[in-house]
């Protein structure tokens, strides 16, 4: 009987499971029908048995069939339990599913907002860097421009200050000039009121110190370089100072002071008297030598100081344009030469300082040529040909060295002219002399 009930289920090629429970047993029954019929027929085609081995037979069947169907029940039973749990465990997947699904979709919506809203902080971001490079960019322009501007500042705040020292140096020297035209001018208010010999001398020197002061403040950073001169300007050098060449390699300072002094002689102290055109100075010049034929010297001086003291009067109105024309024409040429040999250009401050101490010289000129006393400024020219030795009667060393170590020793240029005064202050006894100021010089090293 199991080799039949394992035929039957080979024949279906299903379990029990899998097919269901009336189909098996109807598979079974089948099998078990054709069986008892083939047993059947070969009961008949063969010789009949006894009728117990036929009810013996019968009762192994029923008992096999019961066995079978109490099996069948079993079976549906598993099968029924086994497909209900199926059933439920199918439902909890479903269900299962249809959560992780829902739960999918809502992380897969707050991926795409989180991925959204990240690109959007990308976005943000990149835009804050360009931002923050441009504004960096903006900052290290403006640092770079904010330096520059105070460089400039620094450079603009130290030639202020370069300034505003050259122009109170230029006020206290022009207030000092003030001072000393006003006593003069006070002094000298009457025609015939003569001055003396000490104002002079300290007017001469404060004119001087001026001179030397404007040198030194514009030239003690200058390089002179001759060769670039041209013919004309060598020429005015060589009439000014004639060891200029040699003067240069020694000291720029008493050479420029000595082209100053000397064009201040040759353009103002040896005129007439400043701002007269040159052919009234000429007529009355002739006239005074003429007048020395019929008359004394003191006479001739009288005349003179009476009649250029007339002139004086009147020369801050009607002489101011030949005065300006004689003003400039000192600057100008100081400067033409000045930069023609050296790397300083001219300057209005320089110009201005410059214009006051040929306007105290033309006053002082004019002042001098209206005493009786025949006031003379002298410089005398120092040629490289010949040897000039210093005079302490009428020189004094630049350098402030002692008169007695300077006994025969050589000048190397006279830097400022001097004041010799023939006669009284009445014109009289021509024949005394005294120096007023003395001459400033350089000297050879001994």
């Amino acid at each position: 009987m199991d080799k039949k009930g394992r035929g039957v289920r080979q024949a279906t090629g299903k379990s029990p499971i899998a097919a269901p429970p009336r189909v098996a047993v109807q598979g079974r029954s089948k099998a078990e029908h054709h069986d008892d019929s083939t047993s059947t027929k070969s009961t008949k085609s063969t010789i009949d048995g006894t009728g117990s081995e036929e009810e013996g037979e019968s009762d192994v069947k029923d008992e096999r069939i019961a066995y079978l169907e109490k099996e069948l029940a079993t079976m549906e039973d598993e099968f029924q339990r086994e497909l209900t749990q199926l059933s439920h465990k199918s439902t909890n997947e479903s269900e299962t599913a249809v959560f992780w699904q829902q739960k999918h979709s809502a992380l897969n919506q707050t991926f795409l907002k989180a991925d959204t809203d990240l690109r959007l902080l990308r976005q943000d971001l990149y835009s804050f860097q360009q931002d923050s490079d441009k504004r960096d960019c903006d900052i290290k322009t403006r640092i770079s421009s904010l330096m520059l501007d105070r460089d400039a500042f620094r450079e603009a705040y130290s030639e202020a200050c370069a300034d505003i020292k050259a122009k109170d140096d230029l006020i206290k020297m022009l207030q000092g000039q003030v001072w000393g035209l006003k006593s003069f001018v006070s002094t000298s208010s009457k025609m015939d009121e003569q001055i003396a010999d000490e104002a002079f001398g300290e007017q001469m020197q404060r004119l001087g110190n001026s001179t030397q002061n404007w040198v030194i403040t514009n030239f003690r950073k200058a390089k002179l370089n001759l060769d670039k001169a041209n013919s004309d300007t060598k020429e005015n050098l060589l009439h000014l100072v004639p060891t200029y060449d040699t003067l240069a390699t020694i000291s720029k300072i008493h050479l420029i002071q000595a082209i100053v002094s000397r064009l201040l002689l040759n353009t103002i102290f040896e005129e007439y008297f400043v701002g007269l055109p040159r052919s009234r100075a000429t007529e009355l010049r002739d006239i005074e030598k003429y007048l020395r034929s019929f008359g004394s010297t003191e006479s001739t001086n009288q005349w003179r100081s009476t009649t250029l003291a007339l002139i004086r009067k009147e020369a801050t109105s009607k002489l101011a344009t030949e005065t300006s024309a004689v003003t400039e024409f000192v600057i100008k040429t100081v400067n033409d030469i000045t930069s023609s040999i050296s790397n300083i250009t001219p300057s209005d401050v320089g110009d201005e300082s410059l214009r006051a101490i040929v306007t105290s010289s033309i006053e002082l000129s004019r002042l001098l040529r209206v005493q009786k006393a025949v006031l003379t400024v002298i410089m005398p020219v120092i040629e490289g040909y010949q040897r000039t030795m210093f005079d302490a009667k009428t020189m004094e060393d630049i350098g402030g060295e002692d008169e007695e170590t300077l006994f025969e020793r050589e000048i190397r240029c006279v830097t400022f002219p001097g004041i010799i005064k023939a006669g009284d202050e009445n014109g009289e006894k021509v024949h005394l002399r005294n120096v007023v100021l003395k001459m400033t010089v350089l000297c050879a090293p001994d």
